[in-house]
Protein backbone atom coordinates (compact mmCIF):
# COMPACT_ATOMS: atom_id res chain seq x y z
CA UNK A 1 0.00 0.00 0.00
CA UNK A 2 1.19 3.12 -0.91
CA UNK A 3 2.09 5.15 2.38
CA UNK A 4 -0.21 8.59 2.48
CA UNK A 5 1.60 11.34 3.06
CA UNK A 6 0.50 14.23 4.97
CA UNK A 7 0.63 18.49 4.05
CA UNK A 8 3.55 19.42 6.80
CA UNK A 9 1.72 23.06 8.20
CA UNK A 10 5.02 25.35 8.09
CA UNK A 11 5.66 23.96 4.15
CA UNK A 12 5.29 26.73 1.67
CA UNK A 13 4.64 24.54 -1.03
CA UNK A 14 2.29 22.22 0.95
CA UNK A 15 -0.49 23.21 -1.98
CA UNK A 16 0.93 20.99 -4.22
CA UNK A 17 1.01 17.33 -2.20
CA UNK A 18 3.40 14.61 -1.36
CA UNK A 19 5.21 16.36 1.69
CA UNK A 20 7.41 14.24 3.98
CA UNK A 21 8.82 15.69 7.60
CA UNK A 22 10.29 18.66 8.12
CA UNK A 23 13.74 20.05 6.98
CA UNK A 24 15.74 22.63 8.49
CA UNK A 25 15.91 24.93 5.44
CA UNK A 26 18.99 27.36 4.88
CA UNK A 27 17.22 30.10 3.45
CA UNK A 28 20.26 31.07 1.41
CA UNK A 29 21.63 28.51 0.44
CA UNK A 30 24.57 26.64 2.74
CA UNK A 31 26.43 25.89 -0.76
CA UNK A 32 26.12 29.41 -1.08
CA UNK A 33 27.29 30.55 2.18
CA UNK A 34 30.46 28.26 1.88
CA UNK A 35 31.30 30.55 -0.80
CA UNK A 36 30.98 33.20 0.78
CA UNK A 37 33.15 32.43 3.98
CA UNK A 38 33.05 33.25 7.38
CA UNK A 39 29.99 36.12 7.40
CA UNK A 40 29.17 38.79 9.33
CA UNK A 41 25.64 40.03 8.98
CA UNK A 42 23.67 43.46 9.65
CA UNK A 43 20.32 44.43 9.33
CA UNK A 44 18.09 41.38 10.24
CA UNK A 45 14.72 41.46 12.56
CA UNK A 46 16.44 39.94 14.81
CA UNK A 47 19.51 42.63 15.70
CA UNK A 48 19.53 45.56 17.21
CA UNK A 49 19.58 48.02 14.01
CA UNK A 50 22.81 49.85 13.51
CA UNK A 51 24.90 46.08 14.94
CA UNK A 52 26.27 43.84 13.09
CA UNK A 53 27.01 39.82 14.31
CA UNK A 54 29.51 37.23 13.36
CA UNK A 55 27.37 33.60 12.57
CA UNK A 56 27.48 30.35 11.80
CA UNK A 57 26.16 28.77 8.66
CA UNK A 58 23.63 27.21 11.02
CA UNK A 59 21.97 30.17 12.14
CA UNK A 60 20.82 30.65 9.16
CA UNK A 61 17.83 27.78 8.78
CA UNK A 62 14.31 27.85 9.56
CA UNK A 63 11.47 25.22 9.12
CA UNK A 64 9.81 26.47 6.20
CA UNK A 65 10.02 23.32 3.48
CA UNK A 66 9.42 19.60 4.31
CA UNK A 67 12.32 17.37 3.43
CA UNK A 68 10.98 15.89 -0.24
CA UNK A 69 10.04 19.79 -1.42
CA UNK A 70 13.65 21.26 -0.13
CA UNK A 71 15.45 18.41 -2.03
CA UNK A 72 13.46 18.75 -5.61
CA UNK A 73 15.16 21.82 -5.40
CA UNK A 74 18.96 20.70 -4.98
CA UNK A 75 19.68 21.84 -8.27
CA UNK A 76 19.15 25.21 -8.19
CA UNK A 77 21.48 25.45 -4.95
CA UNK A 78 24.59 23.85 -7.18
CA UNK A 79 24.14 26.25 -10.07
CA UNK A 80 23.54 29.67 -7.91
CA UNK A 81 26.87 28.65 -6.09
CA UNK A 82 28.62 27.90 -9.30
CA UNK A 83 27.48 31.23 -10.67
CA UNK A 84 28.39 33.49 -7.37
CA UNK A 85 32.16 31.34 -6.69
CA UNK A 86 32.83 32.92 -10.50
CA UNK A 87 31.60 36.17 -9.57
CA UNK A 88 33.94 35.78 -6.10
CA UNK A 89 37.17 34.74 -8.31
CA UNK A 90 36.47 37.66 -11.12
CA UNK A 91 36.38 40.23 -7.93
CA UNK A 92 39.42 38.84 -6.34
CA UNK A 93 41.54 39.47 -9.56
CA UNK A 94 43.00 42.99 -9.34
CA UNK A 95 45.00 43.11 -12.35
CA UNK A 96 44.85 42.55 -15.64
CA UNK A 97 47.38 39.36 -15.71
CA UNK A 98 45.42 37.95 -13.12
CA UNK A 99 42.52 37.58 -14.57
CA UNK A 100 44.01 35.89 -17.17
CA UNK A 101 43.90 33.20 -14.86
CA UNK A 102 40.40 32.65 -14.99
CA UNK A 103 38.56 30.78 -17.65
CA UNK A 104 37.43 32.86 -20.56
CA UNK A 105 33.43 31.70 -20.07
CA UNK A 106 31.22 30.35 -17.80
CA UNK A 107 28.53 29.16 -18.89
CA UNK A 108 25.20 29.65 -15.75
CA UNK A 109 21.76 28.07 -16.68
CA UNK A 110 19.74 31.19 -16.38
CA UNK A 111 16.64 29.22 -16.14
CA UNK A 112 18.19 27.91 -12.49
CA UNK A 113 19.33 30.90 -11.05
CA UNK A 114 16.16 32.43 -11.56
CA UNK A 115 14.24 29.28 -9.74
CA UNK A 116 17.33 29.79 -6.88
CA UNK A 117 16.59 33.63 -6.51
CA UNK A 118 12.92 32.79 -6.00
CA UNK A 119 12.88 29.99 -3.81
CA UNK A 120 15.51 32.37 -1.88
CA UNK A 121 12.74 35.14 -1.75
CA UNK A 122 10.43 32.48 -0.89
CA UNK A 123 12.47 31.01 2.14
CA UNK A 124 13.29 34.47 3.71
CA UNK A 125 9.56 35.70 3.65
CA UNK A 126 8.75 32.45 5.02
CA UNK A 127 11.37 32.76 7.96
CA UNK A 128 10.29 36.42 8.43
CA UNK A 129 13.98 37.64 7.85
CA UNK A 130 12.93 40.79 5.62
CA UNK A 131 13.48 44.48 6.82
CA UNK A 132 10.74 46.30 5.55
CA UNK A 133 10.86 50.51 5.91
CA UNK A 134 13.32 49.52 8.78
CA UNK A 135 10.86 47.28 10.79
CA UNK A 136 10.87 43.49 10.49
CA UNK A 137 7.34 42.20 9.82
CA UNK A 138 7.96 38.39 10.84
CA UNK A 139 7.07 35.65 8.45
CA UNK A 140 5.05 36.61 5.06
CA UNK A 141 2.43 34.30 3.75
CA UNK A 142 3.61 32.95 0.32
CA UNK A 143 1.37 33.28 -2.61
CA UNK A 144 0.74 30.04 -4.25
CA UNK A 145 2.01 31.48 -7.39
CA UNK A 146 5.04 31.84 -6.37
CA UNK A 147 5.14 27.90 -5.48
CA UNK A 148 3.77 26.80 -8.63
CA UNK A 149 6.74 28.99 -10.68
CA UNK A 150 9.01 27.45 -8.32
CA UNK A 151 8.31 24.15 -8.87
CA UNK A 152 6.56 23.51 -12.33
CA UNK A 153 8.17 23.53 -15.40
CA UNK A 154 5.72 25.84 -17.16
CA UNK A 155 7.86 28.55 -19.05
CA UNK A 156 7.43 31.86 -17.17
CA UNK A 157 5.54 35.04 -19.32
CA UNK A 158 7.94 37.63 -20.61
CA UNK A 159 8.59 40.10 -17.54
CA UNK A 160 8.96 37.67 -15.28
CA UNK A 161 12.74 36.37 -13.87
CA UNK A 162 16.07 37.77 -14.02
CA UNK A 163 17.37 41.74 -14.93
CA UNK A 164 20.50 43.17 -14.20
CA UNK A 165 19.07 46.00 -12.01
CA UNK A 166 21.60 48.79 -11.94
CA UNK A 167 19.82 52.19 -10.83
CA UNK A 168 21.25 54.80 -11.64
CA UNK A 169 24.56 53.21 -10.27
CA UNK A 170 27.85 52.66 -12.84
CA UNK A 171 30.39 52.36 -10.19
CA UNK A 172 30.33 49.42 -8.07
CA UNK A 173 32.45 49.12 -4.97
CA UNK A 174 34.12 46.00 -4.10
CA UNK A 175 31.85 44.31 -1.50
CA UNK A 176 33.19 40.91 -0.08
CA UNK A 177 29.68 39.00 0.12
CA UNK A 178 26.25 39.32 -0.46
CA UNK A 179 23.19 41.48 0.26
CA UNK A 180 19.18 41.77 -0.60
CA UNK A 181 16.40 43.76 -0.46
CA UNK A 182 12.98 42.83 -1.04
CA UNK A 183 11.37 44.53 -4.19
CA UNK A 184 7.62 46.10 -2.97
CA UNK A 185 4.77 47.55 -4.97
CA UNK A 186 2.63 49.31 -2.62
CA UNK A 187 -0.82 50.88 -3.09
CA UNK A 188 -2.21 53.04 -0.19
CA UNK A 189 -1.63 51.38 2.77
CA UNK A 190 -0.88 48.09 1.17
CA UNK A 191 2.66 46.55 0.59
CA UNK A 192 2.89 43.53 -1.52
CA UNK A 193 6.58 41.85 -2.69
CA UNK A 194 6.89 41.20 -6.48
CA UNK A 195 10.72 40.34 -6.25
CA UNK A 196 14.17 40.52 -4.57
CA UNK A 197 17.08 42.91 -5.37
CA UNK A 198 20.34 41.01 -4.71
CA UNK A 199 24.16 41.56 -4.94
CA UNK A 200 27.03 39.57 -4.75
CA UNK A 201 30.45 41.17 -4.63
CA UNK A 202 28.58 44.29 -5.76
CA UNK A 203 27.37 42.68 -8.96
CA UNK A 204 23.65 43.79 -8.74
CA UNK A 205 20.68 41.39 -9.95
CA UNK A 206 17.15 41.90 -9.68
CA UNK A 207 14.44 38.75 -10.46
CA UNK A 208 10.69 39.74 -10.78
CA UNK A 209 8.12 37.58 -10.55
CA UNK A 210 5.16 39.74 -11.51
CA UNK A 211 5.02 41.41 -14.76
CA UNK A 212 6.34 45.26 -14.63
CA UNK A 213 4.36 48.16 -15.88
CA UNK A 214 7.03 49.56 -17.55
CA UNK A 215 7.98 47.85 -21.05
CA UNK A 216 10.95 49.74 -20.88
CA UNK A 217 12.05 47.87 -18.34
CA UNK A 218 12.83 44.64 -20.59
CA UNK A 219 15.84 46.26 -22.03
CA UNK A 220 17.96 44.54 -18.49
CA UNK A 221 15.44 41.23 -18.86
CA UNK A 222 17.47 38.02 -19.48
CA UNK A 223 21.04 39.54 -19.97
CA UNK A 224 23.09 37.25 -22.23
CA UNK A 225 25.37 37.69 -19.59
CA UNK A 226 28.04 39.77 -17.51
CA UNK A 227 31.71 40.56 -19.13
CA UNK A 228 34.48 41.70 -16.98
CA UNK A 229 37.20 43.50 -18.06
CA UNK A 230 40.47 44.39 -16.80
CA UNK A 231 42.75 46.33 -19.52
CA UNK A 232 43.14 44.18 -22.48
CA UNK A 233 41.87 41.06 -20.73
CA UNK A 234 37.66 39.99 -20.96
CA UNK A 235 36.11 37.18 -19.35
CA UNK A 236 32.67 36.71 -19.69
CA UNK A 237 29.66 34.67 -17.75
CA UNK A 238 26.91 33.29 -20.03
CA UNK A 239 23.15 33.08 -19.08
CA UNK A 240 22.00 29.94 -21.14
CA UNK A 241 18.11 31.19 -21.94
CA UNK A 242 15.59 29.14 -24.23
CA UNK A 243 15.82 29.62 -27.65
CA UNK A 244 12.73 31.38 -27.68
CA UNK A 245 13.30 33.71 -24.70
CA UNK A 246 13.40 37.63 -24.73
CA UNK A 247 17.00 38.43 -24.12
CA UNK A 248 18.91 41.55 -23.47
CA UNK A 249 22.57 43.00 -24.13
CA UNK A 250 25.63 42.43 -21.59
CA UNK A 251 26.31 44.69 -18.82
CA UNK A 252 29.84 45.37 -19.21
CA UNK A 253 32.20 45.87 -16.15
CA UNK A 254 35.63 47.40 -16.37
CA UNK A 255 37.85 47.64 -13.26
CA UNK A 256 39.39 50.15 -12.08
CA UNK A 257 41.64 49.55 -9.28
CA UNK A 258 38.69 48.48 -6.42
CA UNK A 259 36.17 50.00 -8.62
CA UNK A 260 33.96 48.43 -11.28
CA UNK A 261 32.90 50.96 -14.40
CA UNK A 262 30.12 49.86 -15.82
CA UNK A 263 28.57 50.83 -19.56
CA UNK A 264 26.01 49.38 -21.75
CA UNK A 265 27.24 47.67 -24.79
Amino acid sequence: MKKKTIPYPKCYAKHLGNCDGKSAEHYISKSVLEVIGPIEVTGFPWLKQGTSKAISHNALTATVLCSNHNSALSSLDSEASKFINHLKLLDSKETASDLKLVPSKLVVDGLKLEKWLLKTLCGIMASGNFMIDGKGHGSVAIPEYFVDLLYKDDLWEAGIGLYVELSNRIRIDAFRGIGYDPVIVKSGTHATIVGIDIHFWGFPLRCLFAVPENVRSLEKYRPRGITVVNGSVTRKIIFAWPPTSFTSNPPIFTRTGTIFQNKTD
